[in-house]
């Protein structure tokens, strides 16, 4: 029976394999029916790629562990998998991937959200490994190695009746009774090296507690490349959306500025977005209301599209010369760290519009929701008279 390990780069799996390998006893199969996958998102950071191509691919050439690297090739599912690797004598970890989740992220201008299941990994990660161990079972019965830890049982219970009857769970690490810190403990000793949380670097889970923004702050100072990557991102689906921000709502771009090194990384942020092409957008979206409040929005579709492209500063004159010469007067106007011009800004009934003119790397894709024409001539028209009765 094949045995799958879906090695995640970080503390918990590469603890898993450190002591599978050191101690044979501590396993009940035998290595040439192991398989490890690694799905790649494309923006994981590339220390965790050094790590792991420093001390766990050695081992894994040693004992010649198969080893798969896959990747999503596209944002649609409809265009399958790409394999990045499949070898028993890997070196390379191929964290670029093949469709990154950020370029997804930027073609919409938005980052990923917090709360409810964690869309961007089911997506980007779990997803690709599904589709894979579907390939390599065939439909047979698989033993599937999770790296839960020891006070982890709730996410264990939830796991456990997924893909039965030919998967079958098991999960070391709260068999051992090993917690992050002693999986710490174990590649300390065996490396003598800190390893590093594994995440995307536009991970909003990594930002959302004191402790997060503690190890993840230091990590952008540390690495320009990561930072402006993220920041980019940050920074276009703002100018789309004030109300978007890595850090629930709040900007990391706000973050950075109040941290020990973070204005002089910003600075140079600010030089980076001046390297590249830029965009005026046309953003609109058409908020539906909720039938039983007319105060309540139900949802809202979206449409953008660029109506003018050129270089940062050419851009900003172009917004400022259509406020003076094309716009309607009194149209409020934001000149500050985002241009945007509000054409219909949001009501406190619905339905109702919001449009807004904004300048921004030219990165996002024209995208109108289908039901968007529709939606935006009901929004135009506001709240039903019959709404008030």
């Amino acid at each position: 029976m094949k045995v799958v390990f879906g090695f995640g780069m970080g503390v918990d799996s590469a603890a898993i394999l450190v002591e599978w390998l050191d101690n044979p006893a501590s396993r009940t199969f035998a290595l040439k029916d192991l398989i490890v996958v690694i799905a790649q998102t494309g923006d994981e950071w590339l220390e965790t790629a050094h790590l792991v191509e420093a001390y766990i691919f050695p081992l894994l050439h040693q004992h010649s562990i198969r080893t798969i690297q896959v990747a999503r090739a596209s944002n649609s599912q409809r265009d399958g998998i790409v394999i990045l690797d499949d070898t028993t004598r890997p070196t390379t970890c191929y964290i670029q991937g093949a469709y990154r989740l950020s370029d997804e992220m930027v073609e919409v201008a938005t980052v990923p959200q917090t709360g409810g299941i964690r869309k961007c990994s089911l997506k980007a990660k779990g997803w690709a490994l599904d589709t894979l161990i579907a390939d390599l079972t065939g439909g047979e019965s698989f033993v599937h190695i999770i790296g839960f830890e020891v006070d982890e049982l709730t996410r264990m219970m939830r796991d456990m009746p997924l893909g039965l009857p030919g998967r079958i769970p098991f999960y070391p690490l709260t068999e051992w009774g090993w917690d992050r810190a002693f999986c710490e403990d174990v590649l300390w000793k065996k490396f003598k090296v800190q390893w590093i949380k594994s995440a995307c670097v536009e991970c909003p889970y990594a930002l959302a507690s004191r402790a997060g923004l503690a190890r993840t702050l230091p990590r952008y100072i540390a690495s320009p490349y990561e930072a402006f990557k993220t920041l980019t991102m940050e920074y276009l689906a703002v100018a789309a959306n004030p109300r978007q921000g890595l850090i629930g709502g709040a900007q990391l771009f706000d973050a950075l500025l109040d941290f020990e090194g973070g204005p002089s990384l910003l600075a140079d942020f600010q030089e980076h977005l001046n390297c590249m092409p830029w965009a005026i957008y046309d953003v609109r979206r058409a908020f539906r209301a909720k039938t039983d409040d007319m105060m309540k929005p139900a949802n809202a579709v979206r449409s953008m599209t660029r109506i003018a492209t050129g270089d940062r500063a050419d851009m900003v004159r172009l917004l400022d010369y259509m406020v003076t010469h094309h716009l309607p007067s009194g149209v409020r106007y934001e000149n500050g760290r985002h241009q945007r011009v509000w054409i219909h800004e949001r009501n406190i009934y619905y339905p109702c519009p919001e449009q807004a003119f904004v300048t921004g790397p030219a990165l996002a894709i024209d995208k109108v929701n289908d039901s968007f024409a529709e939606a935006w001539e009901a929004a135009l028209k506001g709240p039903s008279q019959l709404s008030f009765v």
